[in-house]
């Protein structure tokens, strides 16, 4: 009972009836990760959706060979969304921070919970829908910030002087 509840939680599956729930629990592969484990890594391929159940995850990313942290997820978040909608690789690295629970859905065993209840395959793309919005909708506000710092460097004559004498 316990499960289910964690799961109705999920955002992903908020809208799911028990039976639903039930039936996507007997999909999870469970898997524990001690921390500084790699649960992902960045380019590698990815044919699952990831639930973390207890923990915390660092998500990372190469940008002119610099690891940069992007977010930090936590019990409840997922990751591996993408990998559903497209069979592709994973965009960015991912550490547990701490001991961490990880729960898994192959893409198989998705595609085949979804393809045989309509009804629960609706609600699932519908949450995916909203969630890639709320996560396009972050990014936007990031890319605004980082906007507004360049133009501001860039209309600071002190800052120009100095950029000009690093780039001779």
């Amino acid at each position: 009972m316990e499960e289910l509840s964690f799961l109705r939680n999920v955002t992903l599956f908020m809208e799911f009836e028990p039976d639903e729930l039930e039936g996507l629990l007997q999909a999870v592969v469970r898997s524990h990760f001690a921390a500084d484990d790699t649960i992902l890594e960045e380019g590698n391929a990815n044919r699952a959706l990831h639930i973390i159940r207890s923990g915390r995850v660092l998500v990372t990313g190469r940008v002119q060979n610099h690891d940069v942290a992007f977010s930090d997820l936590v019990a409840g978040q997922t990751f591996g969304e993408l990998s559903i909608i497209e069979d592709g690789v994973v965009s960015a690295t991912l550490k547990a921070v701490a001991e961490s629970e990880i729960w898994s859905i192959s893409m198989h065993d998705l595609a085949s919970f979804l393809r045989i209840r309509p009804l629960a395959a609706a609600k699932f793309w519908r949450a995916i829908a909203m969630d890639l919005r709320r996560r396009l909708l972050q990014t936007n506000d990031v890319v605004r910030s980082y906007f507004e710092v360049n133009r501001a460097l860039i209309e600071n004559p002190t800052f120009r002087e100095a950029y000009a004498l690093c780039n001779r």
